[in-house]
């Protein structure tokens, strides 16, 4: 399997995953009394998650764009953290998934809105570079 299908592999498995994390984070907002089935699709959209994000190659092997991209792993580990939260019989770890599931968000907002600026700025780098060789 090359790296452009592992790419695609991983981008669907990832919409498909953060959009189930997405519904079950909204179910309770809707639904009064927590139904059964939300915490199933929770954790399956915390393993899908972290599965995609070993599925996505590093786009470069540039130090600190590695390092984000592991940040995104951690970010599907901490949801499936939270998953877990759900299904424990302690009173006090089953309400605190919604603060597991809010800090794997920010972790991966900020790894890809950073690995998004760092490519695009080695991009830009490159085509200044090479402009600069032609001439």
């Amino acid at each position: 399997m090359n790296d452009k299908t592992k790419q695609l592999i991983g981008n669907i498995l990832l919409c498909i995953s953060m959009t189930a994390l997405m519904a079950a984070a909204a179910i309770p907002l809707f639904i009064t009394p927590m139904p059964s089935w939300q915490r199933y699709m929770l954790a399956a959209g915390a393993a899908g998650t972290l599965v995609a994000q070993f599925f996505i190659p590093s786009p470069s092997d540039d130090f600190r764009i590695r390092r984000l991209s592991r940040m995104n792993v951690w970010a599907g580990i901490v949801y499936c953290v939270g998953a877990y939260c759900l299904f424990s019989s302690n009173p006090d770890m089953h309400r605190s998934w919604i603060a597991f599931l809010l800090a794997g968000a920010v972790l991966q907002i900020y790894a890809t809105f950073m690995l998004s600026r760092l490519t695009n700025s080695k991009k830009r780098e490159k085509q200044i570079k090479e402009v600069k060789d032609k001439e």
